[in-house]
């Protein structure tokens, strides 16, 4: 089974995204090893390119049950965008595959426990070399700075692989006494 770094990039226009008025703008993965080698290239499918409709009608159509194990960060955002965005556009879409039958290594309990147990201020570019929240990307969404945009998630992609490869080498070495 194949191991893929999964991620959104969503456009809000309120104060915490909604997926009923929000809208997915990006859905980027990358094939990965188990351990976090990159093993192809990064996807990004591009709203601005096609349509929302047009890149989840691209992407759904992977999410075959155990043909691949999402690895990400906060995972339940991503799942629930994709239900949303699935059912309003009639993409056929088995939401309890993806969420229970899935296996599935999402690292944001990571980031919680080294945020000493609090979730504000937990993000990933807290810990990692990713540079910023993405906050930015509705700027720069508004500006059309597109470029600016993809700029950002090869970063975050980059900064993610490597703390996730991190996590693998080293938790292993923390518990070998033990096992």
């Amino acid at each position: 089974m194949s191991y893929f770094y999964l991620d959104i990039e969503t456009y809000s226009t309120g104060q915490f995204p909604d997926p009923s008025k929000d809208k997915i703008i990006t859905i980027q993965f990358q094939e990965i090893t188990g351990m976090g080698t990159p093993l192809g290239k990064l996807n990004i499918l591009k709203e601005w390119e096609k349509s929302e409709e047009a890149i989840l009608k691209e992407f759904v159509p992977l999410l075959k049950p155990w043909s691949f194990i999402p690895v990400g960060n906060n995972l339940n955002f991503e799942r629930k965008f994709l239900k949303a965005k699935c059912l309003q556009y009639g993409v056929p879409f088995d939401i309890y595959d993806f969420t229970y039958n899935f296996p599935a290594i999402d690292i944001q309990p990571i980031f919680v426990m080294l945020n000493k147990g609090q979730f504000k201020g937990c993000g990933m570019h807290n810990f990692t070399s990713k540079k910023t929240s993405g906050i930015v990307i509705k700027d720069f969404y508004e500006a059309k700075q597109f470029d600016k945009i993809e700029t950002y998630i090869e970063e975050e992609t980059t900064a993610f692989i490597d703390f996730y490869k991190k996590c693998c080498i080293e938790f292993p070495k923390m518990f070998a006494a033990k096992i």
